[in-house]
């Protein structure tokens, strides 16, 4: 009667996982190698809350601006971006964050991001958080 093979994993699969290993863990100490701060940074964003990571991720101030339209945007209402490039990350991210509310065209809100000199007609000011970003509110235009 022949042995069986004990083995969980085929002799193929345990090759690609010892040849796999070594490179993974060469990706994973190369950068640190390079940069010995990112340790310190990466330890200081593994014992961070959630609030914390994103902003270490989606940067200060960017973070703040979103925090504070959640906060002054009422629920359930329409939004446009403007200051934050079409192909940005932080366009996916605003609309993300202040879900439910919902991105439109013909938005009831326009919120501005570090433009302090736009404006558009047939807007009001809505609030601010500081002198380049802050909320416009549409204003139905008049009917003669």
């Amino acid at each position: 009667m022949a042995e069986r093979s004990t083995s969980v994993l085929p002799t193929a699969w345990r090759l690609i996982l010892a040849l796999w290993l070594p490179v993974w863990f060469f990706f994973l100490v190369l950068p640190l190698r390079k940069e010995p701060s990112r340790i310190a940074s990466m330890f200081r964003l593994a014992r961070a809350n959630a609030e914390a990571r994103r902003a270490a991720t989606y940067g200060e101030e960017f973070d703040a601006f979103l925090r504070f339209c959640k906060e002054k945007l009422p629920a359930g209402s329409t939004f446009r971006l403007v200051g934050i490039d079409y192909a940005s990350i932080d366009r996916v991210r605003a609309f993300y964050f202040l879900y439910p509310n919902s991105v439109a065209e013909h938005a009831q809100f326009i919120l501005v991001y570090r433009s302090p000199g736009y404006r558009e007609s047939d807007t009001q000011f809505y609030t601010s958080l500081n002198s380049g970003s802050f909320i416009l509110k549409s204003t139905p235009p008049a009917i003669p």
